[in-house]
């Protein structure tokens, strides 16, 4: 999908979101296991809506949407 589309679905459709910088420890087919601010949460899937892994070690950028 173009940037520009997803700019105007959001434009359109207007929601809540969140990105946190985390520290990616597990992964399983319903969660992933982060560490955010010192603590280990375990986060569902079916809130995240995009991630960004780092290629050079485990942290990621993760957009949680706040409408649950």
């Amino acid at each position: 999908m173009s940037i520009a589309k997803m700019l105007l679905i959001d434009l359109l459709n207007p929601k809540a979101y969140l990105w946190i910088d985390a520290t990616l420890i597990k992964e399983t087919p319903k969660a992933i296991l982060i560490e955010f601010d010192g603590k280990k949460i375990w986060l569902p899937k079916a809130w995240i809506v995009k991630r960004k892994l780092s290629k050079h070690n485990n942290t990621a950028k993760i957009k949680i949407s706040e409408q649950l």
